[in-house]
């Protein structure tokens, strides 16, 4: 007999808005209509529980879609406009059972205490089946919506070049420092640090709770978290790469990573 474990292919699907064809929304059986609603996700993950996938996962933003990389296009006869992931996965969480939620969070602009604490709270909703997808943002218009930082302008050739990997770089270690925070806000409850106990008078055992103390060169958290440990502990987290800087974002700190072959030796 073989001693080789059996393997097992996961199949998850990633959703955006009526589709990620830019004419999709066009499609007869499309319903741009009720693409901002509750109703519209909740079938949309329902269909793919059905069909046994293990997770989905839902496409976010900062910025209206956009046919151009750093700046918005104007354009008015493609899909614009969306609802927050976060949220939606927490209204789909109680209309589900098996499969796993995982919304899209930009790193760049948000902060990691609140983000630790939304997608605990999708893992307590949804009971246990919470992830994150992590992705970064360097659009300029996009960092104009919260004023705290400026970005220059930027193409994808751009990109491309060394001051491009280089300013990718910056967003991406500085993305690999929010997961470490989030990941050790998850961590800053112990198991049991819920008592619950009226006749003692105590609802937590504060020696269970430890502060992070975490000091990097983006952030400096001091914790504990204000949300319980999640069910999972650490429920999953995810992200895309096409590249070498990308890469090293999953090596260091993705439970799953997303990539885009074109061919056979490219995946290899």
């Amino acid at each position: 007999m073989s001693s080789t474990p059996p393997s097992h292919l996961h199949l998850a699907v990633a959703l955006e808005g009526t589709g990620w064809h830019p004419a999709s929304w066009r499609e007869p059986v499309a319903r741009p209509r009720d693409l901002f609603t509750a109703a519209y996700w909740a079938d949309l993950v329902a269909e793919a529980e059905r069909g046994l996938l293990d997770f989905v996962t839902f496409e976010d933003g900062l910025g209206l879609q956009s046919a151009h990389y750093g700046e918005s296009d104007g354009r008015t006869d493609q899909v614009r406009g969306r609802l927050d992931a976060v949220l939606i996965a927490s209204r789909i969480a109680p209309l589900t059972r098996y499969i796993g939620l995982v919304p899209t969070v930009i790193t760049t602009h948000t902060e990691p205490f609140h983000i630790s604490k939304a997608i605990a709270t999708l893992d307590y909703v949804s009971t246990g089946r919470a992830g994150l997808r992590v992705q970064i943002s360097a659009r300029p218009h996009e960092a104009d919506h919260f004023g705290r930082r400026t970005f220059p302008p930027i193409s994808l050739a751009e990109l491309q070049s060394p001051a491009g990997q280089e300013r990718l770089t910056e967003h991406f270690d500085e993305a690999a420092d929010y997961v470490e925070v989030v990941r050790r806000l998850w961590d800053s409850w112990e198991d049991g640090a819920e008592i619950r106990d009226a006749a003692t008078g105590r609802f937590i055992d504060r020696d269970k709770l430890h502060y992070i103390d975490f000091e990097g060169q983006h952030f400096s958290v001091k914790g504990p978290s204000i949300t319980p440990r999640p069910p999972q502990g650490q429920p999953l987290v995810t992200a895309l790469a096409h590249q070498t800087v990308p890469y090293r974002l999953v090596a260091r700190q993705a439970d799953v990573g997303y990539v885009t072959p074109h061919d056979t030796d490219h995946a290899r």
